[in-house]
């Protein structure tokens, strides 16, 4: 009974918290709540969903309008969540009652999620459930519902009875004849939508009656919504209908007392309207209705029109259109040049031009000429900039040369307008006109101006000044650029202004790539080189971004003579933004001469300079921060290739060194940084060769870039995805690392891989791996290496790997009892602990120990290293943590052996705690109302472990103060 309990209890808890949360004060928690009903309703199973969730939400629709928005964009998802179509409807009544509410947005956005759900619905379910809602709407009391139904009538209409569409198409008329004027637009908004879904013969005679009484409703909001669905009903009719059913309340609209309603006709009216009607109509009726738009007395108006022109005369009927142009457009157009209002022009002007082409050569010269020069010296310089921006619709009829004349006093005008953004406009141009005037014609008149852009004291100028210049070169060709736009530039780096100076740099950074290497080379390098030596810290840092940008324009030679020193210069600048980049400029240039196949002595001078650069932190996070464009060609990828394929030993080695300090940071992994994919394949390569090529002559270099790439600075997720990638890559890659390791002399080129230790202390990190050392018996094969015969390295890892596999506590039992014969893995820890027990030890104690530690000689040795000291006490003190453990260390008397150690004089205070730890831990009784055996599982209350540390803190205090 009381599980059954328990089970409600829980059953009930998301909709208890849901109710709390929907509660609070806080309005962001209601939101978060509501945004978070897809989980609860998933908690809660489609039946209960049903039953208590969605009746909860209807019951509860009062709150502030983002957390109702929230719902109604919640609910038209909900349909999976409360068992599919079959039972969408259970979701109409909250969005019915969200669609009632009195902020539009939430009606808005309930209709929409109700638009969503109704194709969700079947036949019978439509009829059954969502038209009735619809009705319920459309005749509700207040407006704010009857809105809403405007928009729901078309999405049934077309799946429901030939009855029910009835009942439809008389709501929809309430609706349009409804005494709101709220009501009456909603439902003008929705009439076009309507219109196409309803039969041919209900449009005709049932909502173009609508239409036309909407299109002369008293309010000009629903008059304009009105012609909007006029225009997209026009389409549904044939053209010879149109004229009986609609045209003349369209055509009514061009003259409309509203002004709002006339800019709809003007916006709408090549798009829609004059696609719609065919061109007899257009002819008939539009070029009329057109005309009087262009003449409208509301500026917006005649903008709106003007705007159209070009797309209007091209959908005029072919065999009259320059006729209907040149007798009835173009005299409005004409007018429109002249117009008091600068948007009506600019509008205008920014079409114009475009009549050219249709009205062919002659008409242009003797009509349009005429109006484009007129413009080109209008007072406002956005006209005379959308002139000059569609210069190629006339040059294609006349050629530009023909504006030559008027073109120049407005492009200087323009040029320098007080608004950058219309300077701006202009330089975008330029090239467009170059190729148009030709380059003589540009030199004499325009090559000036484009050069004085560079001085202008606007950024965005000077930027937009050099990209035009790379676009002018590209036009014009090198030789061009060399007489004409280079000398001007290298000019600015002698100017007083370091902006200019900067500027100059912006230039030769565009124009290397156009001009070649031969003129980078030998016009525009020299004067980068020797801004390098600038007063002004940007102009600086400035030269070290355009000596990475223009280098692929620098053969080798170039570059190891004049800009690797001019950049390892730089590296010592006193400035650290010039020291940042000129780094990373010089780390893309040195990535050039690593080539296995390159010059050796370039390939020695890069990697010594790398090998400098990752001498420092900045360094080393600069060269792993670099972005990788190119995986073939990255840095780090060329010194990959360098380790296995170079011909040179010194040269592999330097490469592997590289790496090693670049993977020395503790803060930042190579596993993180943006060139791994490149380096993936490396490491499985690099340890094949340091655990099965006997005759590696780097395996010692080897190893310790593999320590450190699996060193503390990567994640445990990362070091299990990289072992997972070793075992799809290299299966036998633990077994042949271990046989490596534990066999003395294994690599015949005198390396000890010692650091193969200290790889798999990094990897023990990972359970499986503890678990694969204990399970296949490769743990006994490194219990003999604590010993103090071996080096520091190798015993203080093997001690490390030893601790790590102690922290599984199950396995406790395994270690000690299975692992080796008889007492090894204690007798490992405690072995280079230990001192001479012949001597010290009574004969009844040598007995109680275990063998290996029984009448040790006099000339025994304690391990020399107190780091080491600490971490075998360390693991033996996890072994104490285990019952059945603590018993066997009892049994084997090793207190003999810590005692003796604790005797030791200078022991370290450390080492002397954790000891004095060990022999509590084992002289004392044993706690039998202990629940855990495993006494790292033991509960401390939080303020006598506080107090514990406290005490550690004061006796190393003490410690420190005697010492």
């Amino acid at each position: 009974m009381a599980s059954s309990d328990v089970q409600s209890d829980e059953s009930l808890y998301p909709i208890a918290v849901l109710i709390d949360e929907l509660r609070n004060e806080d309005v962001q928690l209601r939101l978060n709540s509501i945004k978070k009903l897809s989980t609860i309703a998933l908690a809660l199973g489609v039946e209960r969903t049903r039953s208590e969730l969605i009746p909860f939400l209807t019951d509860t629709i009062y709150d502030e309008d983002e957390v109702l928005l929230a719902l109604a964009e919640q609910l038209g998802t909900f349909t999976q969540l409360v068992g599919g179509d079959s039972y969408v409807h259970v979701l109409l009544p909250p969005l019915e009652s969200l669609a009632q509410v009195e902020e539009t947005i939430v009606r808005d956005k309930a209709v929409e999620s109700l638009r969503t759900l109704a194709p969700q619905h079947s036949t019978t379910d439509l009829e059954t459930y969502f038209v009735p809602t619809v009705k319920r709407l459309a005749q509700g009391d207040w407006f704010t519902s009857r809105t809403s139904a405007s928009g729901l009538i078309s999405v049934c209409y077309a799946r429901v009875s030939n009855h029910v569409k009835g009942e439809l198409r008389q709501l929809f008329k309430n609706l349009c004849q409804d005494d709101t004027p709220m009501v009456r637009r909603a439902a003008a908004s929705k009439l076009g939508e309507f219109a196409k879904v309803v039969e041919p013969e209900y449009l005709r005679q049932e909502l173009v009656p609508l239409f036309n009484n909407l299109a002369n409703d008293e309010q000009d909001s629903v008059r304009l919504l009105a012609i909007e669905a006029g225009i997209a009903m026009a389409g549904l009719f044939r053209h010879e209908d149109l004229e009986q059913q609609m045209m003349q309340t369209l055509r009514a609209a061009t003259e409309d007392k509203s002004w709002r309603v006339r800019y709809v006709v003007a916006d709408k009216l090549v798009e829609v309207l004059q696609k719609a009607v065919g061109q007899e109509i257009t002819k008939n009726d539009l070029v009329t209705a057109y005309c009087s738009l262009l003449k409208d007395p509301e500026a917006e108006v005649r903008a709106a029109a003007a705007s159209k022109l070009k797309d209007f005369s091209n959908n005029l009927p072919t065999d009259t259109r320059e006729q209907i142009i040149m007798s009835q457009i173009l005299p409005c157009v004409k007018d429109l040049v002249g117009d008091m209002n600068q948007h009506v022009k600019s509008a205008l002007a920014s079409v114009i031009m475009g009549l050219a082409p249709i009205l062919g050569k002659d008409n242009t010269m003797e009509h349009l000429l005429p109006l484009f020069l007129n413009q080109l010296k209008d007072d406002f310089p956005e006209v005379r900039l959308n002139i000059i921006s569609n210069l190629d619709c006339i040059n294609e009829v006349i050629g530009v040369r023909q504006l030559s004349q008027s073109l120049l006093p407005a492009i200087v005008e323009l040029a320098s307008d007080a608004k950058w953004r219309v300077r701006l406009g202009i330089i975008e141009y330029m090239p467009l006109l170059a190729g148009q005037l030709g380059s003589e014609f540009f030199d004499e008149k325009l090559s000036s101006l484009c050069m004085s852009w560079l001085t202008d004291h606007v950024f965005a100028i000077r930027e937009a000044a050099t990209n035009n210049l790379k676009k002018l070169v590209e036009k014009f060709g090198r030789d061009w650029a060399q007489n004409t736009v280079i000398p001007k530039v290298i000019q600015l780096a002698r100017d007083q202004n370091y902006l200019y100076r900067m500027t100059c740099l912006f230039a030769i950074n565009v124009l290397a790539e156009p001009c070649g290497q031969d003129v980078t080379q030998r016009m525009m390098l020299p004067t980068v080189i020797t801004l390098g030596s600038d007063a002004v810290a940007n102009v600086r840092f400035n030269v070290a971004k355009t000596l990475q940008r223009i280098y692929p324009a620098i053969d080798q030679n170039t570059l190891a003579s004049h800009v690797k020193p001019c950049l390892e210069k730089l590296c010592q600048d006193s400035d650290h933004d010039v020291q940042h980049f000129a780094n990373e400029a010089l780390e893309k240039e040195l990535a050039e001469f690593l080539d296995p196949q390159g010059r050796l002595d370039l390939k020695s001078l890069a990697l010594q300079t790398l090998i400098s650069l990752t001498a420092s932190k900045e360094g080393r996070h600069l060269i792993l921060a670099s972005p990788n464009t190119d995986s073939n060609t990255s840095l780090l990828s060329r010194v990959c290739h360098l380790i296995f394929e170079d011909v040179q030993e010194s040269v592999r080695f330097d490469a592997l060194l590289f790496l090693i300090n670049l993977t020395s940071d503790s803060e930042l992994s190579i596993l993180n940084c943006k060139q791994t994919s490149i380096l993936s394949d490396f490491w499985l390569q690099l340890l094949k060769r340091c655990v099965q090529d006997r005759q590696y002559e780097h395996a010692d270099a080897g190893c310790k870039l593999l320590s450190n790439v699996t060193s503390r600075a990567i994640t445990v997720d990362q070091l299990n995805d990289f072992t997972e990638y070793l075992d799809k890559g290299y299966p036998s890659w633990f077994d042949d690392l271990i046989r490596a390791f534990s066999t003395i002399d294994y690599n015949l080129k005198k390396n000890n891989l010692d650091y193969l230790s200290a790889i798999l202390v990094n990897l023990t990190q990972l359970k499986t791996i503890r678990e694969r050392l204990r399970n296949e018996e490769h743990l006994k094969r490194l219990l003999c290496f604590t010993d103090h015969t071996h080096s520091t390295i190798r015993r203080g890892s093997v001690a490390c790997i030893l601790k790590n596999c102690c922290f599984d506590h199950e396995s406790h039992e395994q270690l000690v009892h299975q692992i080796g014969n008889n007492d090894d893995f204690i007798c490992a820890l405690l072995l280079p602990l230990s001192v001479a027990t012949a001597d010290e030890l009574t004969e009844e104690e040598n007995d109680q120990v275990p063998i290996d530690l029984q009448y040790l000689p006099s000339n025994k040795q304690l391990e020399p290293d107190r780091d080491i000291q600490l971490i075998l006490l360390e693991t033996i003190l996890l072994l104490c943590a285990t019952k059945s453990v603590r018993e066997y260390l009892r049994s084997k008397q090793i207190y003999y052996i810590l005692r003796q150690y604790h005797q030791q004089p200078n022991l370290d205070f450390a080492c002397n705690r954790t000891c004095e730890r060990i022999i509590q831990i084992l002289i004392g009784d044993e706690d039998y109302n202990v629940e855990t055996d495993n006494l790292m599982e033991l509960n401390i209350p939080h303020d006598l472990r506080e107090k514990f540390h406290e005490i550690d803190r004061k006796e190393e205090e003490a410690n420190k103060t005697e010492e």
